[in-house]
């Protein structure tokens, strides 16, 4: 019966775990390929309406040069935002976290992130993967 009640309780309490560790979740909010021309509207757009508070990226297959980033929010004026993005990521490489929606008063919720940039250094397209934390 002890036996019963100890794994009980600790399934219980890796369930409590697992919620936890669960709300601060990583999530790749989705892949962009990169043209080898510069080209400045690469859209991401997040089907579901998520309130994103930082992203990073990160660069498969090829090394990315980055002219620009913005994020636009769902409200009735369509706000948006200028992200500060690296100028280059390498193959392999992901950046920092990057700060968006930054007024925990206001929550926007985010419905597309832009990019500008291309491919440099590979004969393939460079895909740039996109990962948010809430």
């Amino acid at each position: 019966m002890r036996s019963v009640l100890t794994i009980s309780v600790g399934l219980l309490f890796g369930l409590a775990l697992s919620s936890v560790a669960h709300a601060n979740d990583h999530k790749i909010l989705g892949v962009i390929a990169m043209p080898r021309n510069e080209t400045n509207d690469l859209a991401l757009k997040i089907p579901v309406c998520r309130i994103v508070k930082r992203i990073q990226l990160t660069a498969d297959h090829g090394d990315i040069e980055l002219s620009g980033a913005s994020v636009y929010f769902k409200t009735a004026r369509s706000a948006s935002q200028s992200l500060n993005v690296p100028s280059s990521i390498k193959e392999g490489q992901t950046t920092g976290w990057i700060n968006i929606n930054s007024d925990n008063d206001n929550k926007r919720c985010v419905s597309k992130i832009t990019f500008s940039g291309h491919t440099v250094n590979s004969s393939d397209m460079a895909r740039l993967k996109v990962i948010g934390d809430d």
